[in-house]
């Protein structure tokens, strides 16, 4: 029987099991659930448009790092629909086959991203880094391949997965590292509010076209909680607006604010509106 049969939803990620994203997905859909690794963030959406899964966990915002561009630039490109926001907070954790101590670490593996936001950790501990492909991946090589006074850094379900001991937690040096992932899925979510809604668009190449533009959410009281912008691949210095703000499409106010917007903007897209995430 498979998941789909059973009722268990599949919530695709991208990376390997034990990966923060799979991480993400078990917090907020719970333990019961079935996860598809996928090894790009557009495998995750041709799972969704194949039926391979139900529900999608793409992560668009780092803390430290920032907006994850490649996951913006799909939602332009596909049509699917937000079902939620959620927030992860990210804890790094130094792990190890059984039987080493941190006294026996010398080399740390992990990808590039998390080594860097362990840097001061790392130096502190006396730990020489090793740049790998992907922070799940290094605790599953590790596993299959212990290799002497060697750990990993990933997530606490990595070395759960793996069967690696945590030699240490939370081992990055901000504590106010956290990743903001949508949840996609095909169709659109039943309303739970407090509520937020995504759009995307481009205005024409005038003086105050965004100004007019964003201004349909200011006078109607609208808290706009996100902007971010890109450039449009098929138009040279023309940009593309991704924008976040308080309020569901059903709402009367957002309602006038999106046929507002529509009148200044040369293109308009709602990703959603969804449930938004608990602080």
């Amino acid at each position: 029987m498979t998941s789909t049969e059973s009722n268990i939803p599949i919530v695709a990620f991208q990376g390997e099991h034990g990966a923060y994203s799979e991480e993400a997905a078990r917090r907020h859909f719970g333990a019961n659930i079935d996860t598809l690794p996928c090894r790009t963030f557009l495998e995750i959406i041709e799972a969704l448009q194949s039926g391979r899964a139900q529900y999608g966990m793409l992560p668009v915002e780092n803390s430290l790092a920032g907006t994850v561009i490649p996951a913006y630039d799909l939602l332009i490109d596909y049509d699917l629909h937000i079902q939620a926001e959620f927030i992860l907070r990210v804890e790094h954790c130094l792990m190890a086959p059984p039987g080493t101590t941190l006294a026996d670490v010398r080399y740390v593996r992990s990808h590039h991203q998390a080594l860097m936001q362990c840097e001061q950790s790392l130096r502190r501990l006396g730990l020489e880094q090793v740049d790998y492909y992907d922070t799940a991946g290094a605790a599953r090589d590790l596993a299959a391949n212990p290799q002497p006074a060697t750990a990993a850094i990933a997530s606490a379900l990595a070395a759960e997965t793996y069967g690696l001991d945590i030699l240490a937690r939370s081992l990055e040096d901000q504590d106010f590292n956290f990743t903001r992932f949508f949840v996609l899925g095909m169709s659109y979510p039943a309303r739970h509010d407090p509520s937020k809604t995504s759009i995307i668009l481009t205005t024409r190449h005038v003086p105050g076209a965004l100004y007019a533009s964003l201004g349909e959410l200011a006078r109607r009281g609208i808290n706009m909680t996100k902007i971010e912008s890109r450039p449009r691949r098929n138009r040279p210095w023309h940009y593309l607006f991704y924008v976040d703000f308080e309020g569901h499409e059903e709402d009367e106010p957002v309602r006038e604010a999106l046929l507002g917007i529509l009148r200044h903007a040369s293109f308009l897209k709602v990703l959603g509106s969804y449930p938004a995430a608990k602080s």
